[in-house]
C-alpha cells in the first residue's frame, strides 16, 4: 500500500488519507490486488523476464484484471523489470531522478518491488509517493515529477500509454528535493 513522505521525514500511510493527498496533487491512485495464481506469482518472483515471459505475464494480467488496468486511450503498454544486475541501472537511476514532465499521462501498475514518485507541488515544494505491489498510479500529462528506485532496485511494473508508445521526458531544470533523495538512500523502511 502506498505511503506519502514529506521532506522532513514524516509520512502518511492511511490509505484513505494517502488517496486524498494524491488527488490534491492531481494524481489518481488505486490499489488493485495482484492476481494470485501460481503462474503469475512465479513470473513475478523472477528477477528478469525474457520477451516470451513478459508476453505470458501480460496474458495472465489481462485474464485476471480485465479492463481495470487498460491504457486510458490505448496506444500501448509494456512491462519494465529493474534488478540489481541490470547493466544500465546506474544511468537509469540518474535519468529518472531528474525532474521532468511528459506530454502523455504516466500510468503504472506496480507488480513487484517498490517505486518512488517525487511530485512537485504548485508552490514548488515536493513530496514522495511510495508505490508498491498492487498500486496503480496515474500522473497527468504536464505534472512535474521524478522517479526513483529504492536501495533494493527490484521492481516490475506495467506501463500504460495513452497517446505515445513511450514517455519522452521534458526536463524542467528543477532539482529533486535533496531531503527526499536522502530518505531513499537511508531506506524508507526505517520510518
Amino acid at each position: 500500500m502506498a505511503r506519502l513522505f514529506t521532506p522532513d521525514g514524516k509520512y502518511e500511510a492511511d490509505p484513505a488519507t494517502v488517496n486524498a493527498l494524491a488527488r490534491s496533487l492531481g494524481l489518481t491512485l488505486r490499489h488493485l490486488p495482484l492476481p494470485r495464481d501460481p503462474q503469475t506469482a512465479a513470473l513475478l518472483a523472477r528477477p528478469e523476464l525474457d520477451p516470451a515471459q513478459q508476453a505470458q505475464l501480460l496474458q495472465y494480467l489481462d485474464a485476471s484484471l480485465g479492463q481495470a488496468v487498460q491504457a486510458p486511450v490505448g496506444a500501448g503498454r509494456d512491462l519494465v523489470a529493474f534488478h540489481a544486475d541490470l547493466p544500465e541501472l546506474p544511468r537509469l537511476r540518474q535519468q529518472f531522478a531528474q525532474v521532468h514532465t511528459h506530454t502523455d499521462h504516466e500510468v503504472r501498475y506496480i507488480l513487484a518491488g517498490t517505486g518512488y514518485f517525487g511530485v512537485v507541488r504548485a508552490d514548488g515544494s515536493q513530496v514522495l509517493l511510495e508505490a508498491g505491489p498492487g498500486d496503480y498510479l496515474e500522473v497527468p500529462a504536464g505534472t512535474e515529477h521524478w522517479f526513483a528506485l529504492g536501495p533494493d532496485p527490484g521492481l516490475k511494473a506495467l506501463r500504460l500509454f495513452s497517446r505515445e508508445k513511450q514517455w519522452v521526458a521534458d526536463y524542467t531544470g528543477r532539482q529533486a528535493d535533496p531531503a527526499l533523495l536522502g530518505l531513499l538512500q537511508a531506506g524508507t523502511d526505517s520510518h
